[in-house]
């Protein structure tokens, strides 16, 4: 079901949720997903998902991890790896004075986003995630500051400050006076035996002699401390003092100016907290793009359509994704169509054949199509937006509350039907078990049929045979099975939809050695009592190669279509390739134009100037008609038509550069623009432009 951020006002609704989101696994799903994130912020925004039933912003994630998804093909993926939450920096701007690693930090993620912005202004085949990413507000500027005042291991630049430099300045000569003065004094003591070692010892930014504490007295000096043993005496010469006061203060100073670069730093990062947080929104859903997008290459999973809802929902080859971590390749894939012609799938069949997995595998799918998520199923799958997903899966068992496994279910299955409705999926699992058969079956039919009158969409598995024949005879309700080898006693896993199927018990007895004595009388007590499983197997004779035949027929549909969009992509690159040479006769005319112009403009100054009047209008009349050859070719035509066509706002394409660019301004008199590159203003000459899109020739 849709996971609220807030707790609903309904408890069955609450307790629906608790146990769909528990059933479905979903969480540890999404952990999953998670770890393919490289910010903080898509980590936690996947996570919150857990939350969310926004079907604007999960129509917004599908969009950009589509996109995303191309892009991870392509090997085209930006790296968003170092990029940190900009406004809990700013938050904690707010309350302290940040650190210079912090600073650093920040300036380094603006940094990546830049990258970024190169990035999308070179993919207009991307545009969903380009245009996100290009509107963003340009903070290059706070970052140069914080890199021109912080060195990257955060301690802040002479260059901050002109009093800071000064002041080290004055910090550097002082020490230099000390250690001159101490290393004469401790010479002298050293040499009349006073000292324990030749080296000072550093205490609170204080050099100290290590003196005899004999004969501390003698070294004339300021004793700051003593050895455990008391036969040391650190000692600070008093020639030393005076200097060593004035570095203590000059440090001081020193801090406090620190302060001061980071305190104005700190000010520039607050003033900049709405666009700190808009970056932070967009970098949060460009991660949750890439994540999900290389999420699903290595699990071969695709975003499927979102039809309108009485499409129905359509599941081709639909593999558990978490199964599939696990097994691999191994997991045998379900088709599944519900919505369209059937509301109601009653699943049948022994125990360990799948069931329970058929409704985790639709549950968790729909789940993650109805966040914006890609699913493990083939391209061609379907999944309309619903307004929740209920289920009742596993044992409803609860030691704590005093329920039994039925009274567990039960308790279930009222807040299923309480939220039932249009836009629903249900899911139950072994409906009608847990008490008696004739009554749990008489009580399961009974949820089905308000089920169905509800307009809820429904699959239930269960053993119990009316229930196998109750969806016969009922308008939109169709019967499944999973595929069972009798033979081998070993589930296929397979789901056969059409086909009823039977509970197997006496074949897989028989096969485990049961007394023959006892199978013959089994086989009496059936014949004599309910017909249902001799009915479902005449059924399931009938109908299983209809649906043998139907999946055969699925299986060269998905060939087919994937043909197709092989001959596309070949398409593609065949338009991609002609566009590529178009462009490039495109600069290659361009350039001998503008050579051909140059020439005939020097010829008609130089050989035209030197040759008698008749002969030099003549001439003159063949270089004209020559450009007005030139200018009627094709690719000349289409050139002025886009030079004529250039206007503030438009998005042309610079080949030398490699990018697509917004002009800022057209001097067609100078025939120069102004487009903005990579944050920079560049003034670009006519020749140097190309068309995003060609223009159309009169």
């Amino acid at each position: 079901m849709h996971f609220m951020s807030s707790p609903s006002p309904d408890p069955a609704l609450d307790r629906a949720l608790t146990a769909t989101q528990e059933a479905l696994e979903i969480e540890l799903l999404l952990q999953w997903m998670a770890d393919h994130a490289m910010t903080p912020l898509g980590q936690q925004a996947l996570m919150d998902l857990l939350g969310e039933q926004d079907p604007e912003a999960a129509h917004a994630r599908r969009t950009l991890g589509e996109e995303a998804l191309r892009a991870v093909m392509a090997e085209q993926a930006p790296s968003l790896a170092g990029i940190v939450a900009l406004e809990d920096l700013a938050q904690s701007a707010r309350q302290r004075v940040l650190e210079g690693e912090e600073l650093q930090t920040l300036a380094a993620s603006l940094e990546r986003v830049q990258e970024l912005v190169r990035w999308a202004r070179k993919q207009v085949q991307f545009p969903a995630l380009s245009d996100l990413v290009l509107e963003l507000p340009n903070q290059s500027a706070l970052a140069e500051e914080i890199r021109r005042c912080i060195e990257p291991r955060g301690r802040v630049r002479d260059e901050a400050d002109p009093a800071l430099a000064k002041l080290r300045e004055l910090i550097r000569k002082l020490e230099k006076q000390r250690q001159q003065r101490l290393d004469e004094v401790a010479e002298k003591l050293f040499e009349q035996g006073l000292l324990r070692q030749r080296q000072p010892v550093q205490r609170d930014g204080r050099l100290l002699l290590a003196v005899r504490a004999t004969s501390s007295g003698r070294a004339r000096g300021v004793v700051h401390a003593t050895s455990q043993s008391g036969d040391t005496a650190f000692v600070e010469p008093g020639a030393v003092l005076e200097l060593s006061n004035r570095i203590v203060e000059a440090r001081f100073r020193e801090r406090r100016l620190e302060e001061e670069v980071l305190r104005r730093l700190g000010l520039e990062v607050l003033r900049a907290t709405p666009d700190l947080q808009q970056i932070d929104a967009a970098m949060t859903a460009v991660d949750v793009a890439f994540a999900s997008a290389h999420w699903a290459r290595k699990q071969d999973a695709h975003f499927p359509s979102c039809p309108p809802l009485q499409e129905g929902l359509r599941l081709d080859r639909a593999r558990h994704p978490l199964l599939q971590r696990q097994m691999g390749h191994d997991v045998v894939p379900l088709d599944l169509r519900l919505g369209d012609h059937e509301d109601l799938l009653v699943v049948t069949g022994p125990n360990t054949g799948g069931k329970t997995l058929v409704l985790k595998t639709v549950g968790l799918l729909t789940w993650m199509a109805n966040r914006g998520l890609p699913i493990t199923a083939a391209e061609g799958s379907a999944m309309p937006t619903l307004r929740a997903i209920v289920a009742d899966v596993g044992d409803a068992q609860s030691v704590a509350d005093n329920l039994s496994t039925f009274s567990g279910h039960l308790v279930r299955l009222q807040d299923i039907l309480a939220v039932a409705d249009a836009g629903v999926l249900a899911l139950l699992d072994e409906l009608g078990t847990g008490t008696d058969p004739e009554e749990g079956a008489a009580l399961g039919q009974a949820v089905l049929e308000a089920l169905a009158n509800s307009g809820c969409w429904t699959i239930a598995n269960t053993h119990l045979g009316s229930l196998k024949l109750f969806s016969l005879d009922l308008e939109r309700a169709e019967n499944a099975s999973m595929e069972f080898d009798p033979m081998s006693l070993a589930p296929k896993y397979r789901l056969l939809v059409g086909v009823p199927g039977a509970s197997h018990a006496i074949e897989v007895a028989e096969r485990l050695g049961l007394t023959e004595d006892l199978l013959a009388r089994a086989r009496q007590l059936v014949s004599r009592g309910d017909q249902t499983e001799h009915l479902l197997a005449d059924v399931g004779r009938v109908r299983r190669e209809a649906e043998v035949m139907r999946v055969e027929a699925g299986e060269t549909e998905r060939q087919l279509a994937q043909r197709e969009r092989d001959l596309a992509a070949t398409e593609g690159e065949i338009l991609a390739r002609a566009k590529l040479r178009e462009n490039e006769a495109e600069l290659a005319f361009q350039e001998h134009y503008a050579m051909v112009r140059q020439w005939s403009e020097q010829a008609a100054k130089g050989i035209g100037a030197r040759l008698p009047g008749q002969s030099r209008e003549a001439f003159r009349e063949q270089l004209a008609k020559l450009h007005a050859i030139l200018d009627e070719e094709p690719l000349q035509r289409r050139w002025l038509a886009f030079i004529k066509g250039l206007r503030k706002g438009a998005r042309i394409q610079v080949p030398r550069l490699g990018a697509t660019v917004v002009v800022q301004k057209v001097d067609k008199k100078r025939e120069r623009v102004r487009v903005q590159y990579e944050g920079m203003d560049l003034e670009l000459p006519f020749h140097d432009l190309s068309w995003a899109a060609a223009p159309e020739l009169d």
